[in-house]
């Protein structure tokens, strides 16, 4: 009788080696985009910066499945392209909150409008009718800069007015040409992600080299 062929074990490519692969490299974005946000600015060229960044996280993702016994398939192409995007949004609202913290820091230095405020508040309405009139208009006018600033200080948190601070030593660009500046790098860093993938060679296992014939030397 014929003996039953031995099924060969699988490569790791099972959900399981797949799952452990999205948790480390998630992992490894974060990390790779905490750092990049605290790079100096002087490092933070514009478009090049995006296409270094995702180089270096399809190298790093496609290496890193290639050590977990993954292949390189269109499935996994498209989880680094994801990882890809989510790196980048967070490198974006990480910026952001920086950029917030910043300008708040600002607002609060100016005490020009809360000194005045709190003189205004002390003193008494004068007691000519002309002074009183001149008072009220000054008040008025006063609560209406105010509010201006308020919404001034609402528009400059917004991510918006960061898109466009952060393009503004190259130029100055009005919504929504800032945000579609920001997308173009992020469509260049996916390509730059899977490039960088795709010239990342895989690894012989050991079986194959194990099962190589062996140099004739006669």
């Amino acid at each position: 009788m014929d003996q039953p062929a031995v099924s060969q074990p699988e490569p790791t490519s099972s959900w399981s080696g797949f799952i452990q692969w999205f948790c480390i490299g998630l992992v490894l974005i974060m990390a790779l985009s905490i750092l990049a946000v605290h790079l100096p600015e002087r490092l933070k060229l514009l478009l090049v910066y995006s296409v270094v960044y995702g180089m270096i996280v399809g190298a790093a993702l496609t290496t890193l499945a290639f050590k977990l016994g993954l292949s390189l398939k269109w499935s996994l192409l498209v989880a680094i392209l994801c990882l890809t995007v989510f790196g980048q949004s967070l490198v974006l609202y990480l910026s952001h909150q920086r950029y917030k913290e910043a300008t708040l820091q600002q607002f609060k230095m100016d005490k020009t409008s809360l000194m005045l405020e709190h003189t205004l508040a002390k003193g008494e309405p004068p007691s000519d009718p002309e002074a009183r009139k001149q008072h009220k208009e000054f008040i008025k006018q006063f609560e209406s800069a105010k509010q201006e600033r308020r919404d001034k200080e609402q528009q400059l948190l917004e991510i918006s007015s960061y898109l466009q601070h952060r393009i503004s030593p190259v130029a100055r660009l009005e919504t929504p040409w800032p945000q579609l500046f920001w997308f173009i790098e992020l469509i260049l860093c996916c390509v730059a992600a899977i490039w960088a993938s795709l010239q990342v060679t895989r690894p012989e296992s050991p079986a194959s080299t194990a099962e190589a014939p062996p140099l004739d030397k006669s």
